[in-house]
Order: C-alpha cells, then sequence, then structure tokens
C-alpha cells in the first residue's frame, strides 16, 4: 500500500441518505435522478435504498394504518350510507333471483306439457352420440 493514495471517502448526514432513499423507494425519483440531483455516485444511493428500505416500508405502512383508522371515525355516515345502499342492492338482487327462479320453473313446466300433451321433444338432449 505504500504506493496507493487512499480514496477519500465522503460522509454524508445520515438525514440525506433517508431523505434519498426515501424518495426513491416511494417511487418520487429514479436512482440516476436522484444521483443527479444531488451529485452522489449511483452505487452509493443503491447501497442507501438498500439499507433503509425496510425501516422506510414500516413507516409507510404505520402512516397509511393510522391514516386510514382516521378515515375511518371521519366518514361514520359515509360508511352508514353505504351500508345500507348494499343492503337495498342485495334485497333487489334476491327479488330478481326469486323472480329468475320463478321463470326457470314456468319453462319447464310448459316443456314438460309440451312433450307430454303433444309429444314435443323441445328439451336439449345432452350427451355425445355415437
Amino acid at each position: 500500500m505504500l504506493g496507493q493514495e487512499k480514496k477519500s471517502q465522503n460522509h454524508y448526514p445520515r438525514q440525506l441518505k433517508k431523505k434519498v432513499a426515501e424518495e426513491i423507494v416511494s417511487g418520487l425519483k429514479g436512482i440516476s435522478e436522484a444521483a443527479r440531483d444531488h451529485g452522489i455516485p449511483t452505487i452509493t444511493i443503491s447501497r442507501w435504498v438498500k439499507k433503509y428500505r425496510r425501516d422506510i416500508l414500516e413507516k409507510q405502512t404505520i402512516e397509511v394504518k393510522r391514516f386510514t383508522s382516521m378515515e375511518k371515525v371521519d366518514n361514520k355516515e359515509d360508511l352508514e350510507a353505504k351500508l345500507k345502499a348494499q343492503e337495498e342492492e342485495i334485497m333487489q338482487l334476491r327479488k330478481k333471483l326469486h323472480e329468475s327462479t320463478l321463470r326457470t320453473e314456468a319453462l319447464n313446466t310448459l316443456i314438460d306439457l309440451a312433450d307430454d300433451t303433444y309429444g314435443l321433444s323441445i328439451r336439449k338432449n345432452y350427451g355425445a352420440k355415437q
């Protein structure tokens, strides 16, 4: 090591490292863009992202959970209105299902009557012809 010069290492503040990594993890910037904006090598930024990714994602998850719980408290009336609308939709769908079932029974009865009375075989035969 006598003839070699020691490379100077830049020490960046931890806040800057986290800020740059957060920009990348959140999708605001790409690694190349952040490197260009801050004048830092891309390999260095890649290491920061690798180091801080888990912390940043956990922080974002906590913020989302906090926001979601606050949203639930604030929109209680909206939630009740949505629930009432969904209950009405369920009742309408049940009514349509009942009507459809009755229609199917009526058509099957007509097919049976046509078969018995007139000897017409209207019902489709399922099965392979051999």
